[in-house]
């Protein structure tokens, strides 16, 4: 079907919808249409809207419902539909936003920690982590970060399906996963690959992982990030 043709039934419909309207609706949708020309739609667009909202007020006031009860105002409806639609509060971003706003927090923090035990006692018997392994940490870290976000209970579901045990395994894997991760290329990789910097670097690098988190967490609105 052609898009003519497809306008053409739009426009056919909508007219069919208008005639069934109550007087009170019809007046509501005129002073739409009207409204939405002095915004600056075109006409094709309007039928798109209209489209869209008249079935709703067809079948709404059989049971006494109005136009404006179901969409506000004319002035509120125009603004409605010229912001467009709104975006769920409740929405979780992306899964590769979550993840790496989860990399950044995880590998920041044991940078930072690691520094700081380095600066604080610089010749210790235990092996410091290497850059190889911190880098491994923003890595997993963020693949584990992404894991217990997308596994997190919901708790606005019944009792018995909020997926408290799926969380509690996933987490756990994940969580030892990581762990093994970071054990094995501490002792395996060559230190001339893993290599150990001065505390200065390991806090430098800390401070730049945690800012640049909390930047992108605001600069893209991250939702649904562990933290």
């Amino acid at each position: 079907m052609s898009e003519q043709n497809v306008q053409e039934e739009v426009v056919v419909s909508v007219d069919a919808l208008k005639a069934e309207l109550t007087n009170k609706n019809e007046q509501y949708i005129y002073q739409l249409e009207r409204a939405l020309k002095e915004a600056g739609f075109d006409e094709a667009q309007i039928e798109k809207e209209l489209s869209v909202m008249l079935p709703e007020i067809v079948e709404k006031q059989k049971a006494g419902v109005t136009a404006r009860q179901l969409f506000g105002t004319v002035t509120e409806r125009v603004q409605s539909i010229v912001a467009g639609p709104t975006k769920d509060p409740d929405a979780k971003s992306p899964d590769w936003q979550i993840a790496v706003d989860g990399g950044l927090l995880v590998g920041g923090l044991f940078a930072l920690v690691t520094g700081v035990m380095l600066m604080l006692n610089p010749s210790a018997d235990t092996q410091p982590m290497g850059l190889f392994t911190l880098l491994i940490n923003f890595i997993a870290g963020a693949f584990v970060m992404l894991a217990i976000s997308k596994n997190a209970p919901k708790f606005d579901n019944p009792k018995g399906q909020r997926g408290y045990i799926r969380y509690l395994v996933v987490s756990t894997v994940a969580m030892v996963a990581w762990l093994i991760l970071v054990v094995l290329s501490q002792q395996y990789i060559p230190s001339v690959i893993n290599i150990v910097m001065s505390y200065e670097w390991y806090l430098l690098i800390g401070a730049a992982a945690l800012a640049g988190k909390f930047y992108l967490k605001k600069k893209l609105n991250i939702v649904g990030s562990v933290m």
